[in-house]
C-alpha cells in the first residue's frame, strides 16, 4: 500500500507544478501590446503642454486627450475652461473629467489656455480660441493626432462658454466650428444684459474685467461682446444648456436661443432645475444630450442623420 504523502511532500509538489507552469509562460513571451488595442489601432493617450500659439510672445498651450483610434480621422472638441474670465486653468478637474469623457467616446478633446482679463480683455480671449481652432484644423495636426478639420466643436463652461459661443457667432465657414457646446454662458454683456435676473456683483465685476471697462453704463464693447447680439445667418449650431437658480441668470441662455432661432441657426436649450453652474451641469441627464449633439454636428461628411 503506497504511503500517504506527507504535508512536506504535497507543498514540494504545489512547487514544483508552479515552476513548470512558470516555464511555459516564459516560452510564450510577454502579451502582443498591439493586438491588446487591435492589430491596426493606436492606443488612448495624452499629450500635455503643447504650444498652440504666442500672441505678443504669450506661449499659449494646450493639453491634448487622444482616444483610440484606427487608421482614420476622429472628431475633435476644443475645450474651453471657466474661471470668470481672470482665473481658471485648462487642468481643472471639471476640464479633465470633460476631456476625459470625451475621450473615451471616441472623440479627440483639447483643453486650452488663454489670455486673462484684466491684463488681456475682449476680444483677445476670444481669438485666442480662435487660434486653438485654426492650430487644430492645420494639416500637421490631422497628421500627427489624426484629427478630421472638418470635424472641430467647441465646448465651454461658464466663462469660457461665454468665449465659445461668442467664436460661434462668427461665420462658421471662416472658424471651421461646426457646433458649440455652452454651459452656463453669459450671453448678454450690455447695461441690461447684466442687470438681467438676479445677477451677482462678483459676475458684473467679471464681465467688466473681461470687456476692460470702468462700469456698465460706459462700455462700447458690451454689445459687440455679447453673443447673443451679434448672431447671424452664418454662425455656428449652438447647445445651450443652463441651470434655472445659478449664478448666470437663465434669461441669458433664452435671449440666445432667441436670437438662434430668429436667424435660422439650429440650436437646443437644455435647462436643468436648481443652481448647478458650468461642468456641474453635466448630469447623467445633460450627458447624453451633449454627446448626441457632437455626434450630429461632428459626422463624417455625407454620413446619414
Amino acid at each position: 500500500m503506497t504511503p500517504a504523502p506527507t504535508a512536506r511532500g504535497a507543498w514540494r509538489a504545489v512547487a514544483a507544478a508552479l515552476a513548470v507552469a512558470a516555464a511555459v509562460a516564459a516560452c510564450a513571451g510577454p502579451p502582443d501590446p498591439v493586438l491588446a488595442v487591435g492589430a491596426h489601432e493606436r492606443p488612448a493617450s495624452i499629450e500635455r503642454d503643447l504650444t498652440y500659439a504666442a500672441p505678443d510672445d504669450v506661449p499659449l498651450t494646450l493639453d491634448a486627450y487622444l482616444p483610440r483610434r484606427g487608421e482614420g480621422t476622429v472628431p475633435a472638441v476644443v475645450l474651453v475652461h471657466g474661471g470668470a474670465f481672470v482665473g481658471g486653468s485648462k487642468d481643472s478637474a471639471g476640464m479633465v473629467g470633460v476631456a476625459r469623457r470625451l475621450q473615451d467616446h471616441g472623440v479627440a478633446a483639447f483643453a486650452v489656455s488663454y489670455r486673462l482679463a484684466p491684463e488681456h480683455t475682449y476680444p483677445a480671449p476670444v481669438d485666442d480660441v480662435a487660434a486653438a481652432v485654426a492650430w487644430l484644423r492645420d494639416p500637421a495636426q490631422q497628421a500627427a493626432y489624426g484629427v478630421d478639420p472638418e470635424r472641430v466643436g467647441v465646448l465651454g463652461t461658464s466663462a469660457g462658454a461665454t468665449l465659445a459661443l461668442t467664436l460661434g457667432t462668427r461665420p462658421a465657414a471662416e472658424t471651421g466650428v461646426k457646433g458649440v457646446v455652452a454651459l452656463s454662458a453669459a450671453t448678454l454683456l450690455t447695461a441690461d444684459g447684466l442687470g438681467l435676473g438676479t445677477t451677482a456683483p462678483a459676475e458684473v465685476d467679471a464681465a467688466l474685467a473681461y470687456l476692460g471697462c470702468p462700469e456698465v453704463d460706459a462700455c462700447p464693447v458690451g454689445e459687440p461682446a455679447s453673443p447673443a447680439l451679434t448672431v447671424t445667418a452664418a454662425s455656428s449650431p449652438a447647445l445651450l444648456v443652463n441651470g434655472t437658480a445659478e449664478s448666470i441668470p437663465l434669461p441669458h441662455a433664452e435671449r440666445m436661443s432667441q436670437s438662434l432661432a430668429a436667424a435660422g441657426v439650429a440650436h437646443e436649450l437644455v435647462t436643468v432645475e436648481g443652481d448647478a453652474h458650468g461642468a456641474h451641469l453635466l448630469d447623467e441627464t445633460v450627458w447624453p444630450r451633449v454627446l448626441e449633439f457632437l455626434d450630429t454636428r461632428l459626422a463624417p461628411p455625407g454620413a446619414a442623420g
